[in-house]
């Protein structure tokens, strides 16, 4: 049996179970689906988060750490330390995240701390050697743990599945969604 075929129904059903799934009637005005060929616009909520992993059309692979094709996005899911994302060129300058930091001024990781999303002003890295490309469309997650990323030619989404939280994170510009 091929691993997409057993995570993506538990993966489905734990979203379905938190109340989260997306409906099964079209996308927002504002965003297209995958399947059409076109890509979903960047997610601003879970739920349009959600969407993305529903529309990723590559199959579900059982990856602790990867990077993006690009290779400027590296994330940790499962691994041992930090489990995030961080982007090699294209951090983030936000003053509102960074003050007082006298280090950097510059988001260049998020993180999941406590379960929640949280923006790091870094100089540090998260990355470490043998990180496998996750190809465009295809969903790492580890059955028994709680994150989930797809990787999209826009960037990476990564999710909370056990609660509605999760970010976007690519070139410039990074998103947090947290509930609570």
């Amino acid at each position: 049996m091929s691993l997409r075929r057993v995570v993506v129904p538990v993966l489905c059903l734990v979203l379905s179970a938190l109340g989260l799934a997306a409906s099964s009637g079209s996308a927002d005005a504002g965003s297209e689906r995958v399947g059409s060929g076109r890509a979903l616009g960047i997610p601003r909520t879970y739920d349009d988060a959600v969407k993305h992993f529903d529309q990723a059309p590559g199959p579900v692979r059982s990856l602790r750490k990867f990077q993006t094709p690009s290779r400027n996005i590296y994330c940790s899911v499962a691994a041992a330390g930090p489990k995030g994302c961080e982007i090699n060129e294209g951090s983030i300058k936000d003053p509102a995240v960074c003050s007082g930091n006298p280090v950097s001024k510059y988001v260049g990781r998020i993180e999941f701390r406590r379960g929640h999303a949280v923006a790091v002003c870094n100089t540090d890295t998260i990355r470490t050697p043998g990180a496998k490309v996750l190809a465009y469309g295809q969903i790492a997650f580890v059955e028994n743990t709680r994150y989930a990323c797809v990787s999209e030619a826009i960037g990476v989404t990564c999710i909370n599945t056990y609660k509605a939280d999760g970010f976007f994170l690519h070139r410039g510009e990074y998103v947090i969604f947290n509930a609570g």
